[in-house]
């Protein structure tokens, strides 16, 4: 059993350190056949807003190098219309559900973390902070969200300025941070598009590794999820030795889910 929320009264207890990412698996509705949610430690399902947001016009993939870029805008139906979709499909995974608030205000935040902590069987909230977002912005957020659910928490840094990020959000009362939101990248879509986005794939791992150690060596005294290019066993077992309790997987649920067995095998 691997504790993810130790500053939590309830805590969040995983059986595996094999989790999936936020958008691995959309809201629930997008599992590979090859995947077997009872054998993961959780499932971040989202991103969710408060409003709905139609997302970002196409193309919105383009190949390059060692993976894609990917830009959708956070493109999602708003909370009211999620919940009323999916939730009841998150009961069925067979393992701990994770919900990731993605909104940008103290505000909308709060109000999308109230509907989301009326659902049964979520065990916990992770918050995207944006890449634009500033430490003295950190806590207004996670007080918003502490004041109107009371579940574990997590937040998801960007990896611009993750280690003065990374000890506001701990000092604001964080129960996890999850190290990092993909890194920006670009690249040509077959029509020769411009895609400005997140990169996903192999080569997102070396600038994921390296904040984690950082963060790492700050000693925050709360978990640490990796999250970031993990495709291999031997990714999973580096990210574990950098100081990670856990680890998110995104890109490899999409393009080799057959791998996903190899990976859970760590845990067991």
């Amino acid at each position: 059993m691997i504790e993810l929320a130790p500053r939590h009264k309830i805590g969040l207890p995983v059986d595996s350190p094999i989790l999936l990412a936020a958008g691995s698996v959309g809201f629930g509705e997008a599992i590979h056949p090859a995947i077997d949610t009872t054998r993961l430690g959780g499932v971040v399902v989202g991103p969710i807003t408060r409003h709905s947001l139609r997302g970002s016009d196409t193309p919105r993939m383009a190949e390059t190098v060692g993976g894609f870029v990917l830009h959708t805008g956070l493109q999602n139906r708003g909370v009211s219309a999620v919940i009323k979709n999916f939730a009841r499909l998150w009961s069925r995974l067979g393992c701990p559900v994770i919900a990731q608030i993605a909104d940008n205000t103290p505000e909308e935040a709060a109000s999308t973390a109230r509907r989301l902590a009326q659902v049964d069987r979520l065990m916990g909230l992770e918050l995207r902070l944006s890449p634009q977002v500033e430490p003295n912005e950190v806590r207004p957020l996670l007080r918003s969200i502490r004041r109107s659910a009371d579940l574990p928490l997590w937040v998801k840094l960007p990896l611009t300025g993750v280690e003065e990020l990374a000890h506001a959000a701990a000092a604001a009362g964080a129960d996890g941070l999850v190290i990092a939101s993909p890194p920006a990248g670009a690249g040509l879509a077959s029509q020769g598009t411009l895609v400005r986005g997140d990169l996903f794939g192999p080569a997102a791992f070396a600038p994921m590794l390296a904040a984690l150690h950082s963060v790492a060596e700050m000693a925050l005294e709360l978990p640490l999820i990796a999250c970031g290019g993990i495709h291999t066993p031997e990714q999973v077992r580096q990210a574990l030795a950098a100081g990670a309790a856990a680890v998110q997987l995104d890109s490899v649920v999409w393009v080799e889910p057959d791998m996903l067995g190899r990976l859970l095998g760590i845990g067991e």
